[in-house]
């Protein structure tokens, strides 16, 4: 049995007491034991447990749905549109110069279209950083923020291990997924005592109020 430390443990408590999300918080304690133990495909499922945590847990207290830019349906919708002599038949750009294929203005449009949906997705994935260090740390806590070039680095490594792979992993990927995802830690670690000192904070107050 993997016994949490006393960070962890209060990890743990802050996802699911206080956020009230238990599955967030079941799947934390699932990764802490995957990584103690050296399950097999640990790192496959811590990647994807971290990039969770990273990606969608702001979101989830804030109750905003994920979404996603649903590829396979716009590129079935392209093929039904897309012409056999369109394609580039073996053609070496730098010798044809000039040289192209009239397509319809619809299926422009169709393609145009899959490229904003894919530049909106990219910035909605930034933009997340920023929801998760505005919802649980607050301008206030920017100082205890280690280093926000950490936090993306973290975020790189899972989201590039997060799914099944033919070759496996390297043993610097299984070194490495123990280092990201304590780094990942120290930010749930400060996001959850700050929370808690402004609790206590408030309680205070109410407290010298109320006499």
């Amino acid at each position: 049995m993997v016994v949490l430390t006393e960070k962890q443990q209060q990890i743990f408590e802050w996802l699911n007491s206080k956020l009230r999300l238990p599955v967030y918080a079941e799947a934390y304690k699932g990764a802490v034991c995957l990584l103690k133990m050296k399950s097999p495909g640990y790192v496959t499922f811590v990647s994807h447990v971290g990039r969770e945590l990273m990606n969608s847990l702001s979101r989830a207290v804030a109750g905003i749905k994920s979404s996603q830019v649903q590829y396979v349906q716009y590129v079935d919708e392209l093929e039904k549109k897309w012409q056999n002599e369109w394609r580039g038949q073996g053609l070496i750009p730098s010798q044809h110069h000039g040289e192209g294929h009239v397509i319809p203005y619809n299926v422009c449009e169709m393609i145009t279209d899959l490229i904003e949906k894919h530049m909106e997705g990219r910035r909605r994935d930034q933009g997340k950083d920023d929801s998760f260090f505005n919802t649980f740390l607050g301008y206030s806590d920017q100082d205890k923020i280690p280093n926000l070039k950490k936090w993306r680095d973290t975020k790189t490594f899972f989201r590039e291990r997060n799914h099944f792979r033919e070759e496996g992993f390297s043993l610097e990927d299984q070194s490495k997924v123990a280092e990201n995802f304590k780094i990942l830690e120290d930010f749930l670690h400060i996001a959850a005592t700050s929370e808690y000192s402004r609790i206590r904070s408030l309680d205070a107050i109410l407290e010298e109020a109320n006499k």
